[in-house]
């Protein structure tokens, strides 16, 4: 079971580390930026990430080898260099944002999964897939 005592968030509503057990993360509410590498060699397998964060920082899921999917919320306007290099399990990012926007500078460099904007993806039974 996780808490919010498995995180370490700064007075500016920034993740600085994760330092829970659950593979299973929901982030909570109010957290404004998830930072460098706060996921770095994790073994979470499903993140959830409020509507609240609107910038992914730097290597965030760097070597998160459990991941398989993960879904950026609307709210989320920046992503930078590299946010999910050697995820190596990582198959799909689903975007809520329409194809065409862009977060940032190479923010998928060193990250094999696809990438589905709206539109081109929906939830079934709670879970993402491509239509």
């Amino acid at each position: 079971m996780q808490d919010d005592n498995d995180f370490v968030i700064n007075n500016d509503g920034w993740l600085i580390e994760y330092t829970g057990k659950s593979n299973d993360v929901r982030i909570p509410e109010g957290v404004k930026e998830i930072s460098f590498r706060t996921f770095y060699r994790s073994d979470i397998r499903s993140v959830e990430i409020p509507k609240s964060v609107w910038l992914i920082d730097v290597q965030a899921f760097l070597c998160c080898n459990n991941l398989r999917y993960i879904v950026i919320p609307n709210s989320v306007t920046a992503m930078e260099y590299a946010v999910f290099e050697d995820c190596a399990n990582l198959t799909d990012i689903y975007v809520e944002a329409q194809r065409g926007f862009l977060f940032g500078y190479d923010w998928d460099y060193g990250c094999n999964a696809a990438v589905h904007y709206a539109g081109e993806w929906e939830y079934v039974g709670g879970v993402p897939k491509v239509k």
